[in-house]
């Protein structure tokens, strides 16, 4: 499992609520799972939204986002 999608699964998210949440399209959020690279501000606008559900700062390189 990929550290993205464990992150969300403990923030207690589905794809389609980070994604309302995030204003990432959820094709892109299945792209960080399956470790593929993103845009960094796309990556960016995830981490904060999972931050803010964790209680802690979630980064790119904390969630093992691959970035363009």
């Amino acid at each position: 499992m990929s550290k993205v999608r464990d992150l969300r699964i403990k923030a207690a998210l589905n794809t389609s609520r980070l994604s309302q949440l995030s204003g990432v399209s959820r094709p892109t959020i299945e792209k960080m799972e399956n470790d593929e690279p993103v845009r960094p501000d796309l990556a960016s606008a995830v981490c904060n939204v999972l931050s803010e559900k964790l209680g802690y700062e979630v980064t790119i390189e904390s969630a093992e986002i691959k970035v363009l």
